[in-house]
């Protein structure tokens, strides 16, 4: 039987967590998800720097310090895990998960000094394990640096998926093919070039998640309720920083405006914003893939992605882009994750934003969804990609698009009407452009080549000034 300040409530003997937590576990019951796991072991690595704080500081005893920090060591190895089981949404400012770790690490601390659970006399939750503590800023903490854990991972899969488009960029260098704008023919470019961009936009994604990420870096620990610091000592910030970071290996640091960490999650809506930038683009590289790989007789058959299953339970021999398809889902659901997040920024009142427990939530499911899933758009898609240079070649061949490397040489006028009858006509451009004596196959062979279509080639003069000749004399 525990008692607090709304009466007395039975807590199961076996349980480490108290009165409060159990309170909690009855009312939110929403997700079906318990807490994080790397967020227990963020609360947990918070109560060891403070413990070890408050230590130096003089304000704990020894021996109750050095059980706080035992028993918070032994909370971050998962040991405890079983001990958190309150709904991840829940009330605001994450108090229930708050108090859940306080309770916890509180009767495990009470056991090393050879007590009985529940006997706070000896190690209280909020008098002991939450000395100059708050929720307001023990919780933002907590989801910090669980986030910057789980990017980790999150940031090696984006430079794997990097180097894979790179690999492939190399890999297809000098296969020019029909290039797209509004989704009409335009001027040729190489595949390499379009993945080498695919590649370029993975880096500039994962430098904006990189950049967040050390955002995320600024800790608010020290100002308790409002950011003002009350119960606090004014030299605990920094030494709770500093042991943070020595726990982490991450360069975490104290904010110089604990009253601004308090009321602000901007930092979180930076993550978030980074992370939808990235998601958006994703998707636009995930439909050039299946827009590329359609048919395989009636689409444009390009490339071609690895066969992971059959595509259909109706169509024989029918296979589906059944990789890209989920991979655009966990963009579409980032996306969506990161709305939420975004919208907490503007739902604080005055000293404090309550909705770190919804924080934690989409944004724990945002990092590790896209980390699954970069992972298998990784090893499954974009590796295994091959280029059908029969079908690239047949395109280009059919196409007008160099139609856009004679001018120079032909005018844009004569162009134009070489363009529209070789439409007309179903003719090659350049089997028109020879038969109307415009150019000599060998000429056209010069302007035509990979190079000079592809990137910026100077005009050749000489040549330009031959054809040019050979027009006028012909009117």
């Amino acid at each position: 039987m525990e008692k607090d300040s709304l009466g007395e409530l039975k807590v199961p003997a076996n349980a480490y967590y108290g009165i409060f937590t159990e309170r909690a576990r009855k009312n939110f019951k929403l997700t079906g998800r318990t807490t994080h796991p790397v967020l227990i072991k963020s609360y947990a690595i918070i109560k060891q720097a403070a413990a070890e704080a408050n230590l130096k500081l003089g304000r704990l005893q020894p021996k109750v310090a050095r059980a706080i920090i035992q028993a918070a060591k032994e909370v971050q190895t998962g040991r405890f895990n079983d001990q958190f089981l309150i709904d991840m949404i829940q009330a605001g400012a994450g108090t229930p998960h708050h108090m859940n770790t306080n309770e916890v690490i509180a009767n495990r601390a009470i056991e090393i000094l050879g007590g009985k659970k529940g006997d706070y006399s000896i190690v209280n939750p909020n008098d002991h394990v939450n000395l100059g503590q708050s929720s307001n800023d023990v919780t933002p903490t907590a989801v910090r640096i669980a986030c910057r854990f789980m990017l980790v991972d999150f940031i090696k899969e984006l430079k794997l998926l990097e180097d894979a488009f790179a690999v492939k960029a190399k890999q297809f260098a000098n296969i020019v093919k029909v290039g797209r704008t509004h989704l009409q023919d335009a001027v040729p470019i190489r595949l390499g070039q379009e993945f080498g961009a695919f590649a370029e936009a993975v880096r500039r994604g994962r430098l904006r998640i990189e950049a967040a990420a050390d955002e995320l870096l600024e800790l608010g620990l020290g100002g308790t309720a409002i950011g003002t610091g009350i119960n606090s000592d004014k030299r605990y910030p920094d030494l709770a920083a500093r042991n943070i970071a020595r726990i982490t290996g991450f360069k975490f640091y104290a904010s110089p405006n604990l009253v601004y960490m308090c009321q602000s999650v901007a930092a979180f809506g930076a993550l978030a914003a980074a992370l939808k930038i990235y998601a958006l683009e994703m998707i636009k590289i995930s439909n050039d893939l299946m827009y590329m790989s359609g048919g395989p007789k009636a689409g444009l058959k390009e490339i071609d992605l690895i066969d992971v299953e059959p595509g259909s339970s109706i169509m024989p021999g029918k296979i589906n882009p059944s990789i890209v398809e989920p991979y655009k889902m966990v963009c579409l659901q980032v996306s969506g994750l990161s709305d939420v997040v975004l919208s907490t920024l503007s739902e604080g009142n005055f000293q404090l934003n309550v909705w770190t427990p919804l924080i934690a939530y989409d944004s724990f499911k945002a990092i590790t969804l896209f980390t699954n899933g970069t992972k298998m758009f990784r090893t499954l898609c974009v590796s295994g990609i091959k280029a059908n240079k029969k079908r690239i070649a047949e395109l280009l061949d059919n196409s007008l698009v160099t139609a856009t490397a004679l001018t120079p040489y032909i005018g844009y006028l004569t162009t134009a009407l070489l363009v529209k009858e070789s439409l007309t006509t179903d003719k090659p451009l350049k089997v028109l452009a020879v038969e109307k004596g415009l150019l000599e196959k060998s000429e056209l062979d010069k302007i035509l080549r990979p190079a000079a279509l592809t990137e910026p080639v100077p005009i050749d003069k000489g040549l330009q000034n031959k054809i040019q000749k050979r027009l006028k004399s012909r009117k």
